[in-house]
This record gives C-alpha cells, sequence and structure tokens, in this order.
C-alpha cells in the first residue's frame, strides 16, 4: 500500500508582521476517526469477530466496553491495551501486534465502506469559505491514511496540514501531536479549537492548550466533561461563533415568533415494514409512532446524526408531514438504537407490517434527556408544530413530491 505523501500539507508562513495575528487568530485542529469519518462501527465489527474467535470466553459487550477504552488511541496501542484490558497476553498468549496484524488486513479490504460523518462537509466548506485555517490530527498512520480516505480524497485536500500518529513520537492523550498540528498552522495553541470523539483525544487538547470541543462516540458523556468546552452530540450541533469562529448561516429561523430554527439535510430516504417498537408512544406519551427496523436502513441511518428531525412519510398511498427521532431516546435509556416516526395525521387503524416511505429533509435538535415526562411530550407536540409550519416552505415542501406516485 501506498503510504500518503502527507509532505504537501505544509503549513502556511506569512510574513511578519502578520505571522503574530495570524498566530492568534482562530484555527481549527480535527481527529479523524468517529469525528469526520464513521470508523467506529466497522473497526468494532471487525476487532470483535477476531477476539471473540480468539476468546469465546468472552462476551460482545464485554469487548464492546474494552474497545471504547481504547478509541482515540494509535493502532498498535489500541490493541496492546485492549489485548491487556480483554486478558488476551495472559490467557490466550496473544500480543498487540499479533491482534493487529490479524485484524488489519481485514480493515484494509474495507475501509472503502466509510463515509462521512453527517455534519462534516458542511463544517470543512464553511471553515473554507469563510477562510479558517484547519486541519487535521489523527491517531492513524500515513500508511493507513490513503486507504481510510478514499473516496474522500478531496478531504484530505482541503487541510492546511496533516499530522498522523507515525509523525509523532508520543500518541494520545499525549498532547504532542496537537501541539505538532498547532506549530504545522502556525498558530498559538490557545488559539486552536480542536474537535474530538474521544476521552484520550479530548485529554490530549486541552494538554496541548487547546479549546476542546467534544463530540463523543461513545454513550459515557460524562467522561469527556473534565477535558472538554462543550459536549455536543453531533457536528449539526456546532455554534463555532462560541469560540470565535464565523457563524453557520444555514439554519432557517421557524418565524413564529419562536427561537425554533431548522437545519436543511442531505435529503435521505428510507422504507420499510411498520414494526412493533417499545410499546410506549401511545400508552406513555400520546404518540403514535410507527417504528422502522434499523438493520436493513443502517446506510441510510448512517448518514443522519442521532437527533429529531422532519419530513414527509407516506403509507396507504397518502403523503402526511412527519417528524421522527434517530437514536436511543435518553428519556427512556433505549440500549440499541431505533427510528421513530411520527406521521401528523388521524389514522383510524394502526399499519404493522404495512410498508412505509420517509424522505427525511430537516433536523430540528439534538436529543435530550427530559427531566420529566411530562417535558419530553410537551418538546416532542412542540416538534410537530415547527414541522407543520417549515414543511409548507421552501426549500422542504417541494420534497414532497419525492413520495408521490
Amino acid at each position: 500500500m501506498d503510504a500518503i505523501d502527507v509532505s504537501r500539507f505544509a503549513s502556511r508562513r506569512f510574513a511578519s508582521p502578520l505571522a503574530a495575528a495570524r498566530a492568534m487568530a482562530p484555527t481549527v485542529i480535527l481527529d479523524l476517526d468517529g469525528t469526520l469519518i464513521n470508523t467506529e462501527q466497522l473497526v468494532d465489527e471487525i476487532c470483535t469477530a477476531v477476539v471473540l474467535e480468539i476468546a469465546p470466553r468472552l462476551s460482545p459487550s464485554v469487548v464492546h466496553d474494552a474497545l471504547e477504552r481504547v478509541r482515540g488511541m494509535r493502532p498498535l496501542e489500541a490493541s496492546r491495551a485492549l489485548c491487556a484490558s480483554l486478558e488476551l497476553s495472559t490467557l490466550e498468549r496473544v500480543t498487540g501486534e499479533a491482534l493487529l496484524e490479524r485484524t488489519s488486513p481485514l480493515l484494509d479490504a474495507r475501509w472503502r465502506e466509510v463515509r462521512l460523518m453527517p455534519g462534516a462537509r458542511r463544517l470543512l466548506e464553511h471553515l473554507r469559505a469563510r477562510g479558517v485555517p484547519f486541519g487535521l490530527a489523527t491517531s492513524t498512520p500515513a500508511t493507513y491514511l490513503k486507504e481510510k480516505m478514499r473516496g474522500h480524497e478531496d478531504v484530505l485536500a482541503m487541510m492546511d496540514c496533516v499530522v498522523t500518529g507515525c509523525m509523532v513520537n508520543r500518541g494520545k492523550p499525549d498532547p504532542e501531536i496537537f501541539v505538532a498540528a498547532s506549530a504545522k498552522l502556525g498558530a498559538e495553541a490557545s488559539a486552536c479549537v480542536v474537535l474530538e470523539d474521544t476521552p484520550v483525544g479530548c485529554e490530549a487538547a486541552r494538554r496541548a492548550g487547546c479549546k476542546t470541543i467534544a463530540i463523543p462516540s461513545i454513550r459515557d458523556r460524562k467522561c469527556f466533561e473534565a477535558w472538554s468546552d462543550v459536549v455536543l452530540h453531533s457536528l449539526y450541533d456546532l455554534e463555532l461563533e462560541k469560540f470565535g469562529l464565523p457563524a453557520f448561516d444555514d439554519w432557517l429561523p421557524v418565524g413564529d415568533g419562536s427561537a425554533d430554527r431548522v437545519l436543511p439535510v442531505p435529503t435521505i430516504e428510507m422504507r420499510g415494514p411498520v414494526v412493533k417498537g417499545f410499546g410506549r408512544g401511545s400508552t406513555q406519551l400520546g404518540i403514535p409512532t410507527a417504528n422502522l427496523d434499523i438493520v436493513p436502513l443502517k446506510h441510510q441511518v448512517d448518514s443522519l446524526a442521532p437527533g429529531i428531525y422532519l419530513g414527509f412519510a407516506s403509507i396507504r398511498g397518502e403523503t402526511h408531514k412527519m417528524v421522527m427521532s434517530i437514536g436511543w431516546n435518553p428519556y427512556f435509556d433505549n440500549s440499541k438504537k431505533t427510528i421513530e416516526p411520527w406521521l401528523l395525521h388521524e389514522f383510524e387503524s394502526d399499519f404493522y407490517g404495512e410498508e412505509l416511505s420517509l424522505v427525511v429533509v430537516g433536523y430540528i435538535r439534538p436529543e435530550a434527556d427530559f427531566t420529566t415526562l411530562e417535558a419530553l411530550v410537551e418538546r416532542i407536540h412542540r416538534d410537530a408544530e415547527v414541522a407543520r409550519v417549515v414543511l409548507e416552505r421552501e426549500p422542504f415542501v417541494g420534497k414532497r413530491q419525492m413520495l408521490m406516485p
């Protein structure tokens, strides 16, 4: 495999006196895995399969928990830590090097499946259009980076610098990689805003003196708080202006006197039979949802961050407005991700097993862990009102035609 040529990502240099001003201008440093590209599920799938083949004594949940603890580390360090955590080194006599040797070719064969994280391209294009310098600081070695980014070469081409795991002596949580990235960008670390998805990455950024935005790729959000200025749900929820960066200008106000707004997102179509959910939509919330099986829709779901969306739904030959939740529903603490659309129409009977078609066109808000059931119900009804209003307007209303025969 050819290594990517990182030498071409030299930092931009400005002659004094502009250099000093540039050094203090807001600059962005981005992690790769779990922040810009969605590799975590693929890594978990392959590493879990290999580990369980080596050690059938373990359960998938135990392996998953161990994998979450090593996220953000360089591959060999992660493999060694995983072996130690699961006692593979002592009980199965498997080293980190041997584990990496088994998983690497399996991952190399499937990196082409990797997609950009929801909102990643929007962020990068916004920063580039506003003249904000940004670079990549990834634990991925240069030899793997080219394969990981195959199909997303234009994303790498946007970067003002790239620092890989093999370019530093110590991996995250050591701050070296972010110190190196800020130097290549010609910026003081204190002027850099880092986007990270792992606790070790956030720790490294904070220790380097950078401002840190956590967008967790693991369920435990509390472990990020000590090392982050803010913990978000997705790239959609970035408020760059709070960090001295140009604000996004693509949010659309609802226009009903409220502070609510909607973000247009790339249109996603879904289709499948309605399945039984947890049975709490009608009974506990008074909100009948029409759940879809998430397994056959993985490709579409990976294109959407967890949160609340709006769009249109078609069933029994009729199309209706809808709001939809994708995620784990923090109030109920689901153990698995769900797709729960609420069709804004009164039906005389349920439609389990019937084919439901959806088109998702806008993002309303992230999931939230409401303190009371009443607050949750009130917010869901407000989401529905937002959908009723904005789906009557462009750029949304025309998307209704996508579901009509």
